[in-house]
């Protein structure tokens, strides 16, 4: 028997199929859900599900004839199955000749009835394989329906904005979210993710990842994963607490598993999400509540489970932190590395850069910042070309052309926009420019350009931005020795070409 079996529900009402999965997801079984036969059949040749619950009344079909298709096939004929139906005796009586028949429940059942049946087949079934998805029905229970508060997909609403969405503004509830053959369930109040659960996630998929000093507690996942709500539950948290030498070791498993579900959601295909309020949390999360934030669960998964391939790649990424959203810019839990990493972040450093500043190695720089991109929190930005151009105009349409261009939304140069001389000369004492483009339409504009060359480094290129009414003036911009002319008015393509040709970066790219 599996840890937490999968049972198949084909059934076409959908109150039934959300009782199943509800219920059933609670007691620590994983549920998968198909509305009519064609896709039940199909579902049980694919998942192998532990055991079937099958309605006897079906669109266009009945169970008996289902159960006639699985058995026909060797893939499913193993499969032990429930019948339901509400007609009872005259449905049963049709099925006492199926050998993967195994029970009956009778409709409408309740959930106590649904989960003593369940475990009874379980017992009688033979199980043949662990199943490797679930459906999307949402939890619901007959007599005490509950609506979603909210759903979508997150290939529309990302999960980190819907979770956002949620903690900003102080909901309470639970998420559950489809990530391709598997469903991850967040618990979120007070701003915070309180847990991370899934039934489909089994405990081997975590271990190889658990910290040394938790390797103990493995087989805890077995628990810790699953949403099981049984009396029982309160004892063993209990116990568990009085046995364990140093119960924060529980606190650190149950953050562990949080952060490696939270990096697998979020880096994850995108599937349907539902969110529905007053349920009740694992009871081992009500016991140890995470109370921290979608940024520190994704950069702990992305420190457990991101090998980067290729860290020069990474070393050489400029990111910056992205503003925030709806005003919560929540980074609980992070380490005190972790927060001086995210503020180094500010889209003038490559990732070594930031790596070296904050004093740790680019390995763990890089999978905080992949963390910290997953949650939204920093955004790749282009790199900026290290040459930088001190621009001078007192025409706002040149210089507005200019940094629009040659900027970090442009070309990306380090740009300096300047409308006066007293400025232009400020910056040329303080910084060294590759480029300097200034006006040179009248005289008083020649004698500044001759001051400030002669002061300027040798490697400096300047170009002038001038009027030409007259071929006579071209003889005198010759005789200036400039490394180039703009003419007016000034044109983005003679602009860009000319600045790549002075500052050689078509060539330096490819050498880079």
């Amino acid at each position: 028997m599996t840890d937490n079996p999968l049972i198949l529900v084909i059934d076409d009402s959908p109150t039934i199929r959300k009782l199943v999965d509800c219920h059933l997801s609670q007691a620590g079984y994983r549920v998968a859900a198909a509305p009519d036969a064609e896709r039940g059949v199909e579902m049980a040749r694919t998942l192998r599900p532990n055991l079937i619950l099958l309605d006897h009344q079906l669109p266009g079909t009945t169970g008996d004839e289902v159960c006639r298709k699985l058995l026909d096939d060797e893939r499913t004929a193993r499969i032990p199955v429930v019948i339901s139906s509400a007609m009872r005796n005259r449905a049963f009586a049709r099925y006492t000749e199926f050998p993967n028949i195994v029970d009956q429940i009778p409709k409408p059942f309740t959930p106590e009835l649904l989960k003593s049946g369940v475990a009874n087949a379980l017992q009688m079934g033979e199980l043949v394989v662990q199943a490797q998805r679930t459906g999307s029905a949402m939890p619901e229970s007959v007599g005490e329906v509950q609506e979603t508060a909210l759903e979508g997909n997150t290939a529309i609403f990302p999960l980190r904005s819907v979770l956002d969405f949620l903690n900003n503004g102080q909901q309470q509830g639970r998420l559950s979210l489809e990530i391709g053959k598997d469903r991850v369930r967040f618990f979120v109040s007070a701003g915070r993710v309180q847990a991370a659960v899934s039934a489909t996630v089994a405990p081997a998929q975590l271990e190889p990842y658990l910290p040394a000093d938790l390797e103990d507690l493995g087989p805890l996942l077995a628990l810790t994963l699953s949403e099981q709500q049984d009396a029982s539950m309160g004892g063993l948290i209990k116990l568990l607490e009085r046995s364990l030498s140093d119960p924060r070791r529980l606190r650190a498993l149950l953050r562990f598993q949080s952060s490696v579900l939270t990096y697998l959601a979020l880096a994850g295909e995108p599937g349907m999400f539902a969110f529905e309020t007053k349920v009740a949390m694992p009871p081992m999360f009500q016991a140890f509540p995470l109370q921290l934030s979608v940024a520190a669960l994704a950069v702990e998964g992305s420190k457990r489970l991101e090998a980067p391939e290729d860290l020069d790649a990474w070393g050489r990424l400029i990111l910056a932190r992205q503003s925030t959203r709806g005003g919560n810019l929540d980074r609980t839990g992070l380490s005190s590395l972790e927060l001086k990493v995210h503020t180094l972040l500010d889209g003038s450093l490559d990732l070594v850069s930031a790596a070296g500043r904050a004093g740790v190695a680019l390995e763990e720089a890089a999978a905080v910042a992949r963390g910290l991109e997953l949650a939204g929190m920093v955004e790749r930005r282009s790199p900026v070309i290290s040459a930088p151009i001190l621009v001078l105009d007192e025409d706002p349409e040149t210089t507005l052309l200019a940094q629009r261009v040659l900027g970090p939304e442009g070309e990306g140069y380090q740009v300096k926009v300047v409308r006066d001389r007293v400025g232009a000369q400020l910056l040329l004492r303080r910084s060294t420019f590759d480029l300097v483009i200034l006006p040179l339409d009248r005289p008083e504009h020649e004698a500044f350009y001759h001051a400030i060359r002669a002061q300027a480094p040798s490697s400096t290129r300047f170009v002038g931005l001038v009027g030409i009414h007259e071929e006579g003036e071209l003889a005198r911009l010759d005789a200036m020795g400039l490394d180039g002319v703009l003419h007016r008015p000034l044109a983005e393509v003679d602009l860009k070409t000319t600045v790549k040709h002075l500052l050689h970066i078509d060539e330096l790219a490819a050498i880079s």
